[in-house]
């Protein structure tokens, strides 16, 4: 791990999330042009964020939503009749 690694791990959620200033982003982005390790995260992280909100747009195959649609119904009754 070189020096500043831990700070930029710690600021990597904000960084993704656009939640810093330009200055802090500049110093994240000079330091993983310097390190793989780093650089690796920030990617990885950049991948599976992106995979999550393509995801929710997905819509789901009809066999598993008419399963969960069942599991649902099954809850709720034995919520209304008392069994669980």
């Amino acid at each position: 791990m070189k020096p500043g690694c831990r700070q930029i791990l710690k600021e990597i959620s904000a960084y993704l999330d656009g939640e810093l200033e330009i200055a802090a982003c500049a110093t994240i982005e000079r330091h993983c042009a310097d390190c793989a390790s780093c650089a690796a995260v920030v990617d990885g992280l950049k991948q599976t964020a992106g995979l999550c909100r393509q995801l929710g747009t997905t819509p789901l195959p009809l066999p598993v939503l008419e399963r969960a649609r069942a599991s649902v119904r099954r809850l709720l009754e034995n919520s209304t009749t008392g069994d669980e």
